[in-house]
């Protein structure tokens, strides 16, 4: 008996061998990854590779105030500071009025380091989509995505249509959180595999498309494969031809699925929290950054606009009066705040682990929080969605 026991033990140890030795071979990378994520636990690890890098020719910088122009009280600022470093944060910016009043990162931190941005990255793929449709690309946010993914010609997903996708209705089914690398329709595969085309074209209609709202990031990578083949070129260099580099963005990076192959547009675009503040000043402006109008202004306008499924959000873009008077779409610290936001305009670029950019037109101001951006909770339990830009608006001064 016990013969046998030690016998099947060993047929099912040889039959496991062989099917991991098989499932490696087919995605050797996606496998590497999944190693790295499991011994390198840190909240700030950045292991994104392969990556491309984006430039503009020339940077540009926010000038901070000269004694007697500081806009917000010193007071504000320095308890949005400590608030910030409480809250175990990498950098805060405050640009009002133009000016850079606060710049603060924490120690080994500077403008320049890069970080990951996580969720931060789906507005900049709605910038991105708007473009395309002023360059021909794209002729509408009405357009069923089968136009452009031949793939679905001839599958009920292909009546998707691109603002499906930008509102987040698109009724395509979650990844599940699992780290078990086998799992074939997990958030880690999706973002992990060598080529996520394949993965992401496998993912399974839920629901009816446009009925509610659902968070998920399949509908930001989609709109980022279809605006790549719109376009006909590699998403880096279109990113970097028709908004970061007019921007005048620093030096960044993009994530590859593999050497030459899809960028992540769903998360994870490695900037400097100085370009993140330009991006949020672009957007505050109407898309016009250093007189030049890099994004068109009535996409800008549709990108704020609540949708039919949820207030609080438009084009990949929060939108802070719904999100403060209604329920958050699901339950998250992310989302979690005692009072709401004091700005009746506010917008946000929101990203997991407390990234943000908050931006008000109608008190122009710019405010950036950058911090740990992996792990299970990378947030404190006393975060606040809203109290470090309400801290700063209190702080304004007439």
């Amino acid at each position: 008996m016990f013969k046998r026991l030690l016998q099947l033990a060993c047929l099912v140890l040889v039959i496991g061998f062989a099917y991991l030795n098989f499932d490696y071979w087919q995605d050797p990378p996606y496998w590497r990854r999944w190693w790295d994520l499991i011994t390198h636990p840190q909240p700030d690890r950045m292991n994104f590779s392969p990556t491309v890098a984006i430039q503009s020719a020339r940077s540009s910088f926010f000038p901070k105030p000269t004694p007697g122009e500081e806009t917000i009280s010193a007071a504000a600022l320095n308890d949005a500071q400590a608030w910030a470093e409480a809250q175990n944060s990498f950098a805060l910016l405050v640009v009002h009025r133009g000016k850079l009043q606060r710049e603060w990162y924490r120690s080994g931190w500077k403008r320049n380091r890069l970080t990951q941005s996580q969720s931060m990255m789906k507005t900049m793929t709605a910038m991105m989509l708007g473009l395309a449709i002023e360059d021909g690309f794209i002729d509408s946010v009405d357009d069923p995505v089968a136009r452009y993914l031949p793939e679905w010609a001839d599958d009920p997903r292909g009546q998707i249509s691109l603002k499906n996708l930008l509102v987040m209705s698109s009724g395509l089914a979650q990844y599940r959180f699992t780290l078990n690398p086998f799992a074939r329709d997990s958030s880690f595969r999706f973002l992990n595999s060598s080529d996520r085309s394949p993965v992401v074209l496998a993912t399974a209609l839920a629901w009816e498309p446009g009925s509610r709202f659902d968070y998920n990031d399949v509908n930001a990578q989609l709109a980022g494969m279809i605006i790549e083949r719109a376009a006909g070129q590699a998403y880096a260099d279109y990113l970097q031809g028709r908004l970061w580099g007019p921007m005048g963005g620093q030096y960044a990076e993009l994530w590859l699925d593999r050497k030459d192959g899809m960028a992540m547009t769903a998360c994870c675009l490695l900037a400097s929290p100085l370009d993140w503040a330009k991006v949020g000043v672009m957007m505050k402006d109407g898309g016009l950054f250093n007189g030049q109008q890099v994004l068109p202004e009535q996409w800008l306008e549709e990108m704020l606009q609540p949708s039919e499924q949820y207030p609080g959000y438009g084009y990949f873009t929060w939108l802070g009066k719904g999100l403060s008077q209604k329920a958050p779409p699901k339950e998250s610290r992310d989302y979690q705040s005692e009072e709401e936001f004091l700005a009746e305009d506010l917008f946000l670029l929101l990203g997991y682990g407390g990234q943000r950019v908050y931006v008000s037109r109608e008190l122009d101001l710019v405010v950036v929080r950058l911090g740990p951006f992996a792990g299970m909770a990378p947030l404190a339990e006393d975060w606040d969605n809203a109290r470090l830009i309400n801290t700063v608006i209190r702080g304004i001064r007439d």
